[in-house]
């Protein structure tokens, strides 16, 4: 069964949403223990149907797409390095560190075959909380290694990566308001 669609901070169900401009909850994790407590939060609201949609993507997908991230950083993304332009591959590392320290921004466009490899807008709420868990039961557990280069950034450590799972999922966690 597919999650219940929401109204948007727009106003309609359905009706698009600038995301640059859209009022968000203001999400921070420090650790995975933080982000998983909030998937906890996000799903009891699904349950007692209070959870609400502030952007554009359904929470199934949502969670679809952390997942693929998490996955690709270990075992790698290939169809997304040439989907990147040569001048954003360029430009990645040098602004990697400036990144990580800060809160993505909301609004960043793809390319339509890093869309179709990132996300799936089929997933329900159920399928893509499994996929997002199994990944972040996997980071957790002790060995985890991110040996995957970043698809814009290049090369990352597993310290990088983990700080960019957690920027990641902050940014796409703040639009879903338990």
């Amino acid at each position: 069964m597919r999650s219940v669609a929401n109204v948007s901070a727009a106003g309609a169900v359905g009706e698009r949403v600038d995301t640059k401009a859209a009022r968000r909850r203001l999400v921070t994790y420090s650790s995975l223990t933080q982000f998983a407590a909030d998937l906890e939060k996000v799903e009891e609201a699904h349950r007692a149907g209070t959870l609400r949609r502030l952007g554009n993507r359904e929470p199934g997908p949502i969670f679809g797409h952390l997942a693929i991230s998490m996955r690709g950083s270990r075992e790698g993304m290939p169809e997304l390095k040439a989907a990147a332009p040569w001048w954003l591959r360029l430009v990645g590392p040098l602004v990697k560190g400036r990144v990580l320290k800060s809160p993505l921004q909301p609004g960043v466009r793809m390319s339509s075959r890093a869309e179709d490899a990132l996300w799936d807008d089929g997933l329900t709420f159920e399928e893509g909380m499994i996929a997002l868990r199994a990944e972040v039961e996997r980071a957790g557990k002790p060995g985890c290694v991110y040996g995957a280069a970043h698809p814009v950034f290049g090369k990352m450590s597993t310290e990088e990566w983990s700080v960019f799972h957690l920027r990641h999922a902050e940014l796409h966690m703040s639009f879903l308001q338990p």
